[in-house]
């Protein structure tokens, strides 16, 4: 047999359900049940709608494709009644032999989520006719077509309505209707189920970095990633790969498609295993730097991580430097050991929201996100390549990072922002590199110290002609901008400290607090 019928699952809104709260054991909890969805809570859907009694066959069935993904059950077997297609990071390809069976599973897991996972919302797609074998990639895109149709068709009532006579909580803005025995207080359904999944995930996650991590731990409060009272900044970093999802729906069978699905989570699993173990080595060099007071816990914390999707926090002054290294060692380790790249090889976006530990967590992320956007429109514009954008959130300015930035970074005759910046050319003004060696310049001039670089940094708030005249009191003075490496990158900003109304100066002004000079070195 080589039909049969195939369900499609996938989570509506994954950040807005994992970032609801800005306390960041909620958000791990949600995380945690996001990425564990498909293998702890389908079991006892799948035993009723397929009518099996017995729950370790099963489990045993959902881990085969896993274990033997050149194996197709519904194939070699006629008695598997289902098989896992692939499944992870909020989504599912499920196969079932009949389609009443599909229909009843669909029915009876969605409604568990609706008393498990209050809050979670789900779209799903069917396809009664679904061949195994031919034009798998062409079924595939039509199922995927028929998941976004259903997204935007269908909006589910996932949490209990609100009553007058209930007090609503902060967590998740909902009824608290829970007595959570750990907090001693009332919680809404959603936020119980987030902290109880949070204490799971604390346990595994230090389990599966125990190497790694030495004798540090991830920790659970934001303002315990090794930062300074009266300077504690905090980074989110969010990463996504660009056009993951085409390459993924170009596979040649189911198999192909597994060995892509279980591949790319290896390796965004393996390369920030190797951050995790690039950041402990150098907490040595971390803790003799202003801004840093590393004591039991990493400077680091991944709070998303699955497939190409990756979302950490970390210590303000970390962000930018673990976000270009992510992305090189992920995109090395992709083009090294998968197939049939994708025909300019891989690449991804990042967006790096800085931010004071003490804003409101939701916003700083909702900005990292809005960052990596931005960052992935110059990638389309550019027809390739892996882009960064940052943004350091001063203030309480509401709106979009685009429209703050017309208001913030437009001075007379000039536009101070500069990025994004692209982190795999070498030989661009835009390119991260460039950003870098200016920093770096900055750093080994002596003659820009404390109170010339506010000096430089407030005259190019002022507008091209009060720069102008500012330039040339530094320059009698003995200060020149940084040009190192002008020829290689092909313009010379260095004159009047702009070219056509762009300079790259602002940019490394404002970052260069949290970028360490020793980071520089290291890549």
């Amino acid at each position: 047999m080589d039909r049969c019928c195939a369900v499609l699952m996938d989570v509506i809104s994954v950040q807005k359900y994992i970032f609801s709260s800005n306390e960041l054991r909620y958000n791990l909890g949600a995380s945690h049940i996001v990425k564990t969805l498909f293998d702890d809570k389908v079991t006892e859907a799948i035993n009723k709608a397929c009518d099996i009694d017995d729950e370790e066959k099963v489990r045993k069935i959902m881990a085969e494709w896993r274990n033997n993904s050149d194996r197709i059950l519904m194939k070699e077997d006629p008695s598997a009644a289902f098989e896992i297609g692939v499944s992870g990071g909020g989504k599912a390809l499920i196969l079932f032999r009949e389609e009443a069976m599909a229909r009843n599973f669909i029915k009876l897991f969605t409604k568990n989520l609706l008393i498990d996972t209050p809050g979670l919302q789900l779209a799903v797609a069917k396809e009664d006719n679904f061949s195994l074998q031919e034009d798998f990639a062409e079924q595939l895109g039509k199922l995927f077509d028929q998941l976004m149709i259903n997204r935007n068709q269908y909006f589910p009532v996932t949490t209990l309505p609100m009553h007058g006579i209930t007090a609503a909580g902060s967590e998740a803005g909902t009824s608290l209707n829970v007595f959570s025995e750990q907090r001693k207080k009332y919680l809404s359904g959603e936020a119980e189920v987030k902290i109880t999944a949070a204490e799971k995930a604390a346990k595994t996650l230090q389990r599966d970095y125990t190497e790694e991590l030495k004798d540090y731990h991830f920790t659970e409060q934001v303002d315990q990633l090794g930062q300074v009272e009266g300077d504690s900044y905090t980074a989110i970093v969010h990463i996504d790969g660009n056009a993951i999802g085409d390459w993924f729906q170009e596979s040649k069978n189911l198999a192909d498609y597994r060995f892509r699905s279980i591949n790319m989570q290896r390796i965004t699993e393996d390369s920030f295993r190797t951050i995790v173990s690039e950041t402990v080595d150098m907490l040595d060099e971390l803790k003799a730097i202003s801004g840093f007071d590393i004591k039991d816990n990493l400077p680091l914390r991944p709070l998303i991580l699955g497939g190409d999707d990756l979302t950490f926090i970390c210590h303000g002054k970390l962000g930018l430097y673990l976000a270009e290294r992510f992305i090189k060692i992920w995109k090395q380790k992709a083009e090294q050991e998968l197939e049939n790249l994708p025909k300019n090889g891989f690449s991804a976006c990042a967006g790096v929201a800085i931010a004071k530990t003490k804003y409101p967590f939701y916003r700083t992320y909702q900005v990292a996100e809005e960052l990596c956007l931005l960052a992935k429109e110059c990638h389309r514009k550019k027809k390739g390549g892996s882009w960064l954008d940052f943004y350091i959130i001063s203030g309480t300015k509401s709106g979009s990072v685009d429209n703050i930035r017309k208001e913030e970074h437009i001075s007379p005759g000039l536009q101070l922002y500069f990025g994004p910046y692209v982190i795999d050319a070498m030989n661009d003004n835009k390119a991260l590199g460039y950003l870098k060696d200016g920093i770096r310049s900055f750093y080994e001039d002596k003659f820009w110290i404390g109170p010339h670089l506010k000096e430089l940094r407030a005259a190019f708030s002022s507008g091209s002609e009060f720069l102008n005249t500012f330039l040339i009191d530094m320059l009698a003075r003995g200060g020149y901008l940084p040009n190192q490496g002008h020829e290689k990158y092909g313009k010379d900003y260095s004159e009047r400290g702009y070219t056509d109304r762009e300079t790259p100066y602002f940019d490394m002004l404002e970052i260069m607090e949290f970028y360490p000079k020793f980071l520089l070195e290291r890549g």
